[in-house]
């Protein structure tokens, strides 16, 4: 039981794996342990596909509030209220 306990991952645990995959790579134990989990929960497996469509989300507003500010000279925050006036 406790060698399954070592490899298996709590869902506290997974997500904490998952965020800090985004900010730098995981040891191949890390690795191995989140993917392990990821095959048996689908919980977490949606919880990581929602985490890389709101990163995706979030590289493409500052890609375009990037090139608006540039193209129309306004500073970044002033881009970003136009948008949120507009929803």
């Amino acid at each position: 039981m406790k060698a399954l306990q070592t490899i298996m991952l709590s869902c506290a645990k997974a997500a904490e794996h998952l965020n800090l995959r985004e900010e730098k790579a995981l040891s191949f134990k890390q690795n191995l342990q989140l993917n392990m989990h990821l095959l048996a929960c689908k919980t977490c497996k949606a919880f990581e596909s929602q985490s890389e469509t709101i990163k995706k989300m979030f590289q493409q507003h500052q890609s375009e509030a990037t090139s608006e500010t540039q193209n129309k000279n306004l500073p970044l925050i002033e881009s970003i209220k136009g948008k949120i006036e507009k929803l």
